[in-house]
């Protein structure tokens, strides 16, 4: 599948990292310069996250101004103190009177045992994060992506070195999708065109397809299951909140088609849906829909095209290397 852009693609959205490779962690904050109006859609079981009920179509938030996507599972939503103080600092935020509250909903995956499990992304971390945002931003092994696996139904030994990942997709008439993915997941990642595993558990022969040995080996074989695909697809196009629920709807369908199995008893697969509003022409929600699906495929497989080898899990092209 041939993919492309970033989500930053997406007028007056930036992207900020903090990276701890050394303990093998980090978090990453999408940041809006227009309010977004937003929504959420959440498949897996597990989910871990923070001041998500506000996106509700009901809430009265009628929009919101960073999301916050960290490791460190329960511990690294902590991360989100430091972008509402950083946007506070800015003066981003509700106004209520001389107070300035910044709106910021986030969630994490667990990579507690990838390297070191005592060192989880903090307020400080966050803050960083969300002070180097910025339309320019790395993918792979960096930020919330630091610490993600994928393939891991064999234990992590055998699993491969994900990270984020990003992709956009311009539709007629000049409107905008573009997603941010955290790949941390149980399953296989495939290519949806050709359905070829690019990244499956290691075995002498090859990748092993995770939904055969999820149905043949017995319960007692199968590796640790800490799992979760989380991320954002944002558009320019304008949207009410049960449109930029919808548009979240629609990223799950593409974690779907690019991650098998996906949204497992195990897995907290969380997708946030952003719109700026800023592109003004009316855009069909089934054209937003399609295109919300191919960006996070894209921007799945880019979380592991570009990861490198990292803590002893090698990457998918360094595991491939090796079988042959």
């Amino acid at each position: 599948m041939k993919y492309s852009g970033a989500i930053t693609d997406v007028t007056g959205i930036t992207v900020g990292h903090h990276t701890d490779t050394e303990n093998g962690t980090g978090c990453t904050v999408v940041l809006s310069e227009h309010n977004a109006v937003a929504g959420i859609d959440v498949r897996g079981a597990a989910p871990g996250s923070r001041d998500t009920e506000l996106l509700d179509p009901v809430a009265g938030a009628q929009w919101i101004n960073a999301v916050n996507l960290a490791g460190g599972s329960v511990f690294g939503l902590d991360s989100s103190g430091g972008v509402i103080r950083y946007l506070e600092e800015e003066g981003v935020g509700l106004n209520i009177g001389r107070i300035t509250i910044p709106l910021v909903s986030s969630a994490v995956i667990f990579d507690l045992g990838f390297i070191n499990h005592k060192i989880r992304p903090d307020i400080e971390d966050g803050y960083r994060a969300a002070k180097s945002a910025s339309g320019d931003f790395e993918t792979g092994c960096v930020g919330a992506g630091t610490g993600a696996t994928a393939a891991k139904i064999l234990g992590q030994s055998h699993s491969i070195k994900s990270g984020i990942g990003t992709a956009s997709v311009q539709v007629l008439g000049g409107a905008t999708v573009g997603a941010l993915m955290v790949v941390n997941a149980i399953g296989d990642v495939v290519d949806p065109e050709t359905g070829e595993i690019i990244a499956g558990p290691q075995t002498v022969n090859g990748f092993a397809n995770s939904i055969d040995l999820l149905i043949d080996f017995p319960q007692k074989s199968r590796g640790f299951f800490r799992n979760t695909t989380i991320g954002v697809v944002a558009t320019d196009a304008s949207l009410d909140k049960i449109g930029a629920t919808r548009l979240a709807m629609a990223g799950q369908d593409g974690i779907a088609l690019a991650v098998r199995p996906s949204h497992t008893a195990n897995d907290g697969d969380t997708v946030f849906g952003l719109a700026t509003g800023t592109h003004t022409d009316c855009v069909e929600g089934d054209v937003l829909h399609s295109a919300a699906l191919k960006a996070v495929s894209g921007a799945i497989l880019n979380a592991i095209e570009s990861a490198n080898s990292l803590g002893g899990i090698l990457s998918a092209a360094d595991a491939r290397a090796s079988f042959s």
